[in-house]
């Protein structure tokens, strides 16, 4: 435990990617992919500006998605830089843009919308 448990903040989310919504197949009476199955999560360092020590993306294309990210984080990207990105609309990726809720705060991190 180098950073410890008092000493990061996970933010996280759990989401529907916005190609699902537009899935009308039907699969025993249901439309496929109504659940909020995808979640992102960015793993900081409080003691160093929100230094991303780590992501997790479990969701489609997850190789095209997080390629660019294990970048950033090579060269020390924060929080705050994910958060002054413009994400790519519509994509998966643009999630790790707008996360606002973290796992401590025991807010809902299902997205709204």
């Amino acid at each position: 435990a180098k950073h410890g448990e008092d000493n990061i903040e996970v933010y996280i989310q759990y989401f529907k990617p916005l190609e699902w919504s537009t899935n009308h197949e039907e699969h025993n009476g249901k439309k496929c992919r109504e659940d909020s199955a995808c979640m992102i999560k960015l793993v900081c360092d409080l003691q160093d500006d929100e230094r991303v020590l780590g992501l997790h993306y479990l969701g489609p294309n997850a190789a095209e998605v997080t390629q660019g990210y294990a970048v950033a984080m090579k060269l020390g990207a924060t929080k705050g830089d994910f958060d002054r990105t413009v994400g790519i609309h519509p994509s998966t990726s643009e999630v790790f843009t707008t996360l606002d809720i973290t796992k401590r705060s025991g807010l809902d991190a299902k997205a709204k919308g």
